[in-house]
């Protein structure tokens, strides 16, 4: 830190040196001569006041930092893309096999080879009828195993019934069956719209079947022995059902349904394997189309007439959805016969 000289050191030092400063000068002039030097230091001469030390100087204020900018708003991500209305398929599924009262898919071991299966699942949604006074017609929507093959005598299958009695008013049930006994209804309320789900297990010598109304969360199960069912494939169909005579059946006029969505339709095997319609190398799928009047025999007609069709669709990318839809369409006469078509098992008239 700097001293400070106060006045009264400052005028003490002043007189002293005025008197040293005229005693040199005596001494070392020569004589008659007085004479001064402006570059030589005087000794003894007199200090000069210290300098006061300058102020430091005020450091500059920081410039202001710029404002950083707004970030932009981000983009809305585009909407996806609507799927169809159901998400089920439309297009009519290609190589579909006749029958006189099947409609959907089944599965069986693929080459040819005799697979098992113990276990069949699928939902689908209970479509609405349209019944028409003076007209009574049935249809029914299923998963089971076994029937498949014409020389199959067995079928285990639970599902859904939608009919018209004569007065054009519609019922909705549902049931369970183990070909060749007869099937019966359970006790579970059911209506259009609903969306239902099927299973059917099959092992050690009992069958397993459940039918359950997700939309209202009710259910029925029945586990019944059964020694000799049939495991050789597995089946998700729409239905004209049969009225049954001994082994005659004749399928049973089919409701106008509209149509009917199936969806997470999976199978499993003996050893486990397990997967969608398509789900694995180790069965085939097969798609099936109800003409409800191609009986084959040669049967010749003489005019147009109506030929009620169910039409499977493609499957989903999944293999676990697809559509089944009634259609009616005219068919020419005079000499024409329908494509011989299969009869599978199925229930009799309720």
């Amino acid at each position: 830190m700097l001293g400070r000289v106060t006045p009264k050191r400052s005028a003490a030092l002043l007189s002293a040196a005025g008197a040293a400063l005229l005693a040199a000068l005596v001494l070392s002039a020569p004589a008659g001569a007085v004479t001064t030097r402006r570059d030589a230091a005087a000794t003894g001469g007199v200090t000069g006041p210290t300098s006061t030390t300058g102020s430091t100087g005020t450091t500059g204020t920081t410039g202001t930092t710029g404002t950083t900018g707004t970030t932009g708003t981000t983009g809305t991500t585009g909407t996806t893309g609507t799927t169809g209305a159901t998400g089920v398929p439309t297009t009519p599924a290609a190589n579909a096999s006749i029958s006189s009262n099947w409609a959907g898919y089944a599965v069986v071991g693929a080459g040819g080879v005799t697979r098992h299966f113990t276990r069949v699942a699928g939902d689908w949604v209970e479509p609405t009828v349209d019944c028409i006074a003076g007209s009574t017609t049935f249809s029914a929507f299923w998963v089971g195993i076994g029937g498949y093959s014409q020389s199959s005598k067995a079928l285990e299958q639970t599902g859904t019934e939608a009919d018209c009695d004569s007065n054009g008013d519609a019922h909705y049930y549902a049931w369970y069956e183990l070909v060749p006994r007869g099937p019966v209804t359970v006790s579970l309320s059911v209506s259009p719209g609903d969306s239902m789900r099927g299973i059917v297990t099959v092992a050690h010598g009992k069958v397993t079947l459940t039918i359950r109304d997700l939309t209202s969360g009710h259910s029925v199960t029945k586990v019944l022995a059964f020694a000799h069912p049939d495991t050789t494939s597995a089946e998700w169909i729409a239905e004209a059902p049969s009225n049954c005579d001994g082994n005659s059946c004749t399928a049973l006029p089919l409701s106008d349904f509209g149509s009917v969505a199936f969806s997470s339709a999976t199978a499993r095997l003996r050893d486990g394997q397990h997967g969608s319609i398509t789900g694995s190398s180790q069965w085939a799928a097969q798609a099936v189309q109800l003409n409800e009047d191609s009986r084959g025999g040669g049967q010749q007609f003489f005019g147009p007439r109506e030929e009620v069709l169910a039409v499977p669709t493609v499957l989903d990318t999944t293999g676990s959805i697809f559509g089944v839809s009634w259609a009616e369409q005219q068919e020419p006469g005079f000499g024409g016969s329908p494509p011989p078509a299969r009869d599978f098992p199925g229930f009799g008239e309720q």
